[in-house]
């Protein structure tokens, strides 16, 4: 018998804390608002949400909660009653379970078998004295355009006439693959991953800043050491771990205003983003060092770190070099216990990025970034004990972790909790 306790999924025991608290958490679960793509599951919340809020209403007042205690108890005792055995003859009605013809049917009281729906044709077993309905089994339907189908359909379709509009048009601009000049001195190519082996370190020695201090780096007031002179590589023998990055990131924060090469017109940078987001892995590793060094864009390593796993993602050299630096650097913060790092290693070893993909390492690195309240960790943790991968598959144990994601406000966990 479904009660108040079960709808907010809490004993009849619980203090109000753990009434308030299991009232939250499910109305972040059941909220109408996350549904509106799916009529069906919009409908299922709706009636959820108002069964949880009429539970909460009765059980956070401490005098309706009596009252409803009270009648629980009768209720109970009335039920451990022997029920009166209906005749042979009388009648009895019920709905169909089928929840889209919900027809009332008439059954016979003293029978207990199956039972055909003349409105949908669905069959089921009904014991009319205990009320209960088991095997139901729908009508079957040959329908092939179900709607499921129909949507995969226009996906396909649309992306088709993405792929052939990409494919036919001519571009109108040329973009240069030419670096930009920074000093006086010729540099190797834009691509060549030697070139830029400063900006490498400075751009994971920043993800492990950012991981695992707020502290603002000081660029340091003495002259600069040259890129490719060998002052720089003496001075890189006598630095270790982060301080070492800490200084070359002031030192290439205090380089030289940008040169007219250095400059992208609008048009230029228009292309170049268009090419990226086509999935051309060329101009994903240009927009990457465009936005690590600032060249004719705000400086931002973040979006610059996005760029390099797109272009890493279909096996471009530098960009995939990346990920090993990153594992070393990511290593380390997490070793001090930065969650963000412990979660960035799962990544890792999850998508075989720098590393030979591994589950159950994933899961190891998941767990300890779980432990300190990472949603993101928390959700992947989900997925791997639904999937079963590196884990046996266990869907309680997934919806747990799903939950507490949720909870975290984490619009994929929620999602995930809807269709588990």
């Amino acid at each position: 018998m479904e009660t108040y306790y079960s709808i907010l999924e809490i004993s009849e025991s619980a203090t109000p804390e753990e009434i308030t608290q299991s009232y939250r958490l499910l109305l972040q679960v059941w909220h109408p608002d996350r549904f509106h793509h799916s009529p069906k599951l919009l409908t299922k919340a709706e009636q959820k949400t108002r069964k949880i809020n009429a539970a909460f209403d009765t059980l956070s007042n401490p005098a309706l909660k009596q009252r409803y205690d009270e009648g629980l108890r009768t209720s109970g005792a009335r039920q451990g009653q022997q029920k009166r055995k209906p005749s042979g003859d009388e009648a009895r009605t019920t709905r169909c379970p089928n929840l889209v013809c919900n027809s009332v049917l008439r059954v016979n009281a003293g029978t207990v078998g199956k039972v055909t729906c003349p409105s949908c044709r669905t069959t089921f077993c009904y014991d009319p004295e205990r009320d209960e309905k088991w095997d139901i089994n729908p009508p079957e339907t040959n329908e092939f355009l179900t709607p499921a189908r129909m949507a995969m359909l226009a996906i396909a379709v649309l992306f088709a006439i993405v792929v052939v509009f990409a494919v036919t048009k001519k571009s109108k601009t040329i973009v240069s693959n030419k670096p930009a000049q920074t000093d006086e001195q010729a540099t190797l190519p834009r691509n060549e991953p030697l070139a830029f082996k400063d900006e490498e370190q400075v751009r994971h020695a920043l993800d492990v800043r950012d991981g695992a201090s707020n502290t603002p780096i000081q660029p340091d007031e003495q002259a600069t050491l040259p890129r490719n002179g060998p002052t720089a590589e003496a001075h890189q023998g006598s630095l270790n771990g982060l301080d070492a990055m800490q200084r070359q990131m002031a030192q290439a924060a205090r380089r030289a205003p940008a040169s007219p090469a250095d400059m992208i017109s609008d048009v230029d940078l228009r292309q170049l983003k268009t090419q990226a987001a086509q999935g051309k892995a060329s101009a994903q590793n240009q927009l990457g060092q465009r936005y690590d060094s600032g060249r004719g864009v705000p400086q931002d390593y973040a979006t610059a770190r996005g760029w390099y796993e797109k272009a890493a993602a279909q096996g471009h050299a530098w960009a995939q070099n990346d990920y090993k630096k990153a594992r070393q650097w990511w290593e380390q913060a997490a070793a001090q216990g930065v969650s963000q790092a412990q979660y960035n290693l799962g990544q890792l070893h999850a998508n075989g990025r720098g590393v030979p993909q591994d589950y159950a390492t994933a899961r190891g690195w998941y767990e300890k970034a779980a432990a300190q309240g990472n949603a993101w960790a928390q959700a992947q943790l989900g997925q791997l004990y639904a999937n079963g991968r590196g884990v046996p598959q266990d869907y309680a144990t997934a919806r747990g972790w799903y939950e507490k994601a949720a909870a975290q406000g984490n619009a994929w966990a929620q999602a995930q909790l809807a269709l588990l």
